[in-house]
């Protein structure tokens, strides 16, 4: 792949990237930021395997305005969350959650936004961004760096999987988000074996249930960040059972993302020395 092709792929995500933001930074809906974060992940993929071109592996990188607007999103993404599975969970509990606590959050979701809205103008061309990173871009992304860009992420894969914390199992999803991500441009080089293991539609599955599982490691975090002491002793008994219930809920959705990692072998002790040939 010469620099032509490259240049041309980096301006399809950017556009991409581009309309999400616009949509995002307009209306806040978590929808429009979910789309947005996961546009900028395939970039830093694509990045990712760049970068195997270079001698320390670190020369392609997202800009630094996408990295903040990426964060901005996604702290707000997590309290657009919690105020809708704190909704969520005293519809199902018919137990109401202590106002002072919702009104902590709105306060908060509405200070990101404003802060998203002025790091960023909302008019701002992400285009232009472009340029910085193209200059960082190798000349050409050969059959081998390739390769090696598939034994390097499986080997990490193999490495994580084995602590099985939230830190690992976080840094699973992020390099099988790199071979997923990179899909067409590495599937000539996955042997049957690593395709089943890549199978599109389990390794889709499985990245949701790391959205889930991320997502409930973040909820409980906010939860115990803003429970304060200001509230009644009956209110703090609330949080403490809504707590217990997602710590519960997070402990079934990382057995089942356990489990969905062992079906696809990711978990094997031999992951990690499995390698193709050049």
């Amino acid at each position: 792949m010469q620099i032509e092709e490259i240049g041309g792929l980096v301006n399809e995500k950017i556009k991409r990237i581009d309309e999400c933001f616009h949509k995002a930074i307009d209306n806040f809906e978590d929808k429009d930021i979910r789309e947005f974060r996961s546009e900028i992940r395939k970039l830093k993929a694509f990045l990712h395997l760049l970068s195997m071109e270079s001698e320390d592996g670190l020369s392609c990188s997202i800009t630094r305005r996408m990295r903040i607007t990426y964060g901005y999103l996604g702290i707000i993404h997590n309290f657009h969350l919690q105020l809708k599975e704190a909704s969520e969970y005293e519809k199902k509990s018919s137990k109401h959650i202590p106002a002072f606590y919702m009104d902590m959050l709105e306060k908060e979701f509405d200070y990101w936004k404003k802060i998203s809205k002025g790091y960023v103008d909302p008019d701002y061309d992400f285009l232009t961004d472009e340029y910085e990173i193209l200059a960082t871009l190798p000349d050409n992304l050969t059959n081998k760096s390739k390769i090696n860009f598939i034994n390097y992420t499986l080997y990490e894969i193999g490495e994580m999987s084995a602590r099985q914390d939230e830190e690992g199992l976080n840094n699973v999803r992020k390099f099988m988000e790199d071979i997923y991500y990179n899909l067409p441009l590495l599937n000539p080089f996955l042997t049957r074996q690593f395709t089943i293991l890549f199978d599109e539609k389990e390794v889709n599955e499985c990245l949701k249930l790391f959205s889930k599982f991320r997502d409930k490691c973040t909820a409980i975090v906010l939860l115990q960040t803003f429970s304060t002491d200001t509230l009644e002793k009956h209110e703090k008994q609330l949080l403490k059972q809504m707590e217990y219930d997602w710590l519960c809920e997070k402990k079934e959705i990382k057995e089942q993302l356990i489990s969905k990692l062992d079906a696809l072998h990711i978990t094997d002790n031999h992951l990690k020395e499995l390698s193709l040939q050049e």
